[in-house]
């Protein structure tokens, strides 16, 4: 569900006592007072985890009299879970990536990557992608946030990674070499060059 979809639903009063919640347990019920700019991102941070209840049937029209605060919560526990299982898949992932001595690649699967779930914050901040995803990629919707453009990222080289596994590496590596000498240093896509060398 898009986002604006939620404010059609729900009006800002029904909102604001969600952000509220938030703001106090931002600064640990010390206060309820924030910065602007800190209440909208916790404003932002609620009408994303609405657009996540049950975001892939697109039962939130058919809830409208769903209190806001119950879709929120509901929605809250979807990006939980989506963190979860994109979290476990790239974690599959690690059992069989294989950088091929890309650096770029290599760094950004293995050190970007965990930093993303190490630091992502669902309840506060859950719009953040946390990195920046240097190494490249077809086909990312860079419209999405969040855990949504990081999962769609794992999924990319998590499929990049079973075309490539399917050559023997020496002969991946040849072609590599054969396109771009060093590409070992380069910010380049390499299941594209392979593609373009053996032009499949």
């Amino acid at each position: 569900m898009k986002k604006s979809d939620v404010t059609n639903i729900y009006s800002m009063e029904e909102l604001l006592p969600i952000v509220g919640k938030l703001a106090e347990a931002f600064t640990a019920k010390e206060s309820s007072s924030v910065t602007y700019e800190r209440a909208k991102q916790l404003m932002e941070a609620v009408i994303y985890c609405i657009a996540h209840f049950d975001d892939e049937n697109n039962l939130l029209p058919a809830h409208h009299n769903l209190p806001a605060e119950e879709a929120y919560r509901l929605g809250y526990t979807a990006v939980i879970e989506k963190v979860k299982e994109t979290q476990d898949k790239y974690n599959k992932l690690l059992n069989f990536f294989d950088h091929y001595n890309n650096r770029n690649y290599k760094d950004t699967v293995e050190k970007a990557l965990p930093g993303f779930f190490l630091y992502y914050d669902a309840k506060f901040s859950p719009t953040d992608n946390i990195i920046t995803m240097d190494y490249p990629v077809f086909g990312l919707d860079m419209n999405l946030e969040g855990i949504d453009i990081i999962r769609q990222y794992v999924d990319a080289i998590w499929e990049e990674q079973c075309y490539l596994l399917k050559f023997p590496r020496d002969f991946v590596i040849d072609k590599f070499r054969s396109f771009y000498p060093g590409y070992e240093h380069e910010y380049l896509n390499l299941r594209e060059i392979f593609k373009l060398q053996i032009n499949v």
